[in-house]
């Protein structure tokens, strides 16, 4: 909210837009969505800017449908859409999670990783990421010969059966996918293990977001990320939104008030109502808005996550703009398309949080 009110204003946009804002919860049950979306376009709002995953705004799309407005979807880009072509009143703007899934993989595959661990939080486990690290590294003749889930439970966590294996397959290389204090826990206690600690690893999106890993103690070595956005990235645009996000409060310049952030810009860009072909300069990057999709393709970045030699916590370095990125969008779209129709558990809720 705080990117898109400040984002905003810096535009001189404050003072000709009202925003008025309602709670949907961690977005898991799309009735509730359903019934706050109607209520704000009763009281008369011309766009709704909502956190939800696809699959909600698939569900509330009739409205926005009947009454001719527009609805802007942030979201992780940690769950896959349903729908067939573009809904017509909406449009997405993510994080991308699973192209920075499929991204870390090309990169561990250049670096001639072929046999893979993989390992992530219960929490993780029921988003789609583990599916995109698990086909990328599929279509690539490469395989994860181990899979490896966190227990629930914080006082249950335990890395010794990963430890185990690693050290009987020194070979194999990790692919990890954790979020806020579970990623803390991970390198916290993988950090214990030679076998763990000395074999390459790889994390993408959230894994390696910079709010937590300021958090994180350097876990003794370094290892290889791709990311949707860093604070690091040099250009006016993010010197712009970092310096005014962390002048209201320290880390407020993040991946969520990014979103924030990129909303105002196509807002103030906005033709008519549509986003079509609208291309924004946002803090990670140029944005485009795919006028066949309805989603906004941003940059990805691969970084390093080293030791902040400040602080002893966890810092990203040597951030690198991945090339050729279309080929792996172009391949999660035909991932998408190929598990459409196929049955299979996942969580309801839009990936809101970085704590458990």
């Amino acid at each position: 909210m705080d990117g898109l009110k400040i984002g905003l204003k810096k535009l001189g946009l404050g003072e000709k837009h009202e925003i008025v804002s309602t709670s949907i919860g961690v977005a898991g049950k799309n009735e509730e969505i359903y019934a706050s979306c109607e209520q704000l376009l009763l009281n008369g709002s011309d766009v709704i800017v909502g956190y939800m995953n696809p699959v909600s705004a698939e569900y509330v799309h009739p409205l926005f449908e009947n009454s001719g407005k527009t609805l802007i979807v942030l979201d992780s880009g940690y769950h896959f859409h349903s729908f067939n072509g573009k809904l017509s009143n909406a449009y997405f703007i993510s994080l991308q999670g699973s192209l920075c899934s499929r991204a870390i993989v090309r990169k561990a595959l250049d670096e001639g990783q072929h046999n893979f661990a993989f390992t992530c939080s219960f929490y993780d486990a029921g988003y789609r990421s583990p599916y995109a690290y698990a086909i990328a590294t599929e279509e690539r003749g490469a395989i994860i010969s181990y899979n490896h889930i966190t227990p629930l439970q914080k006082s249950e966590f335990s890395l010794e059966a990963l430890a185990q294996y690693l050290e009987n397959n020194k070979e194999a290389a990790l692919l990890t996918s954790f979020c806020g204090d579970m990623t803390e826990d991970f390198f916290r206690e993988a950090a214990k293990f030679d076998s763990i600690s000395s074999c390459k690893t790889y994390g993408s999106g959230f894994t390696a977001e910079e709010s937590w890993l300021n958090k994180i103690t350097y876990p003794g070595y370094d290892w290889s990320c791709s990311i949707p956005w860093s604070s690091k990235i040099e250009s006016q645009e993010n010197s712009e939104f970092v310096t005014t996000m962390e002048n209201i409060k320290p880390n407020k310049a993040n991946v969520f008030s990014l979103l924030g952030w990129e909303t105002a810009l196509f807002i103030a860009a906005m033709n008519k109502g549509s986003l079509d072909g609208i291309i924004i300069n946002s803090p990670r990057g140029a944005l485009f808005m795919n006028p066949n999709t309805g989603f906004a393709e941003a940059p990805v970045y691969y970084a390093t996550v080293a030791k902040d030699e400040k602080t002893g916590t966890c810092c990203l370095e040597d951030i690198t703009e991945v090339t050729n990125l279309n080929e792996e969008r172009e391949s999660l779209q035909q991932n998408i398309i190929a598990i459409r129709d196929t049955l299979s558990n996942t969580w309801l809720n839009a990936y809101a949080c970085l704590e458990s």
